[in-house]
């Protein structure tokens, strides 16, 4: 039987509520290679494609697709229309600070969405902690001589940070013994959600009696800080 007609749908809606993430919504990456996951309302997605561009590594972006080759910046311009995918690797352009990264998703008749934003605190510098003092250089126990006084105080804004005993000047927050305050001492280890003031003094004691359990036996001690940022990275 001959077919006199058929349907035609006509579309001229892009797909809703494009969004991008980048490392699940985190505040700060330590890294520049990024994981991004990206979504939109749209149930279905077969044949959608996306634009993504921002602050993006420009060479790793047209080695890997997100811009033309020759590309002088990353712009929307510049950007290739790539396949749909819910999670795609961005890497960030260098030099930390703020990163911006920008999304438009396009239905299978090239509807585009609206635009959608994200952004990232790249954070790959370690932060850096100047110590004043000791106010002496040996302790024992007995009353009078048993206490060492310094400060210290870090470069940047920091959560967290540990008074140590480690076994060489190399070690990291890993290794060693936290010095304790039972016997006495003060500002050995502390924790601030909303951070410690950068380039603020943090005065610290230390005790012979809590000294003697962190390391047991007469002898040089090396006594070493670490403090961690807010992006999580830990003095060297």
């Amino acid at each position: 039987m001959a077919t006199s007609y058929f349907t035609l749908n006509y579309d001229t809606t892009g797909p809703a509520s494009p969004s991008i993430s980048i490392n699940s919504g985190a505040t700060y990456s330590t890294a520049v290679l990024t994981t991004a996951t990206i979504s939109t309302g749209d149930g279905t997605t077969t044949g959608y494609s996306m634009q993504i561009w921002g602050d993006i590594d420009l060479s790793w972006g047209i080695t890997n697709g997100f811009f033309v080759g020759g590309a002088t910046a990353a712009t929307q311009a510049n950007a290739i229309w790539q396949t749909y995918a819910t999670s795609k690797q961005i890497q960030l352009a260098s030099g930390d600070g703020t990163k911006n990264v920008h999304i438009v998703i396009r239905d299978d008749v090239n509807n585009p969405s609206a635009q959608a934003d994200t952004s990232i605190i790249l954070n790959t510098t370690l932060p850096t902690v100047t110590i004043s003092g000791p106010d002496v250089s040996k302790i024992s126990n007995q009353t009078g001589k048993n206490t060492a006084t310094f400060s210290f105080q870090s470069d940047t804004i920091f959560t967290d940070y540990l008074v140590k005993v480690v076994s060489a000047t190399s070690g990291d927050n890993t290794t060693g013994v936290t010095v304790g305050v039972v016997n006495g001492s003060t500002n050995t280890q502390g924790t601030n959600a909303g951070g410690f003031a950068a380039n603020t003094p943090t005065t610290v004691t230390i005790k012979g009696a809590d000294l003697a359990v962190a390391s047991s036996g007469d002898g040089a001690k090396i006594i070493k800080v670490f403090v961690k940022n807010q992006a999580g990275l830990w003095s060297a």
